[in-house]
Parts: C-alpha cells; structure tokens; sequence
C-alpha cells in the first residue's frame, strides 16, 4: 500500500487540534468537559483512520516497520450509533 506520509500527518494533527480545541472550549469550572456525542465523532473518526492506515502500512529497508497482523483491534467511539442506522 502507497500512503501519503505527508497527506496522513497533516490529517492527523487537523483531527487532533480540532478535537483538542473543542475539547478545551467546554471545560467548565469544575474540570468536567460537557459536550454532545456528535461534537467529537468526525475528530475521533479521522484519528482512528489515520491510526488504522498508519498500523498497516510497511516501509521497508534500515529503520522500516513491517504493517500489523489482520487481527489488530481498532477501539471505536459510540459503535452503538452504527448499529442504529
């Protein structure tokens, strides 16, 4: 698989920033973070994508990483949505 090194880090920190920002905006003053599920879907997504790309891809050569194993578990956020639709 050809990935993009530059194209996935750079939407790995917009994903990144972008949940962080939102994050931030909505702590309160008791430390709590109160915010809609579907607020930090597309942030939470994007990252997840990029994580799943990134495991399993390979560079080969001096200082390369061979891709993960097909039974690698990716965490999703609110799977109970998916089953809804």
């Amino acid at each position: 698989m050809q990935v993009s090194m530059d194209g996935l880090r750079n939407h790995l920190l917009r994903s990144y920033n972008s949940l962080v920002s939102k994050l931030n905006r909505r702590i309160d003053g008791d430390d709590i973070v109160d915010l809609e599920i579907y607020d930090i879907e597309r942030e939470l997504e994007g990252i997840r994508n990029c994580v799943v790309t990134l495991a399993f891809t390979s560079m080969e050569g001096e200082g390369g990483w061979k891709a993960m194993d097909e039974n690698t578990y990716f965490e999703q956020f609110n799977p109970e949505e998916d089953l809804e639709e």
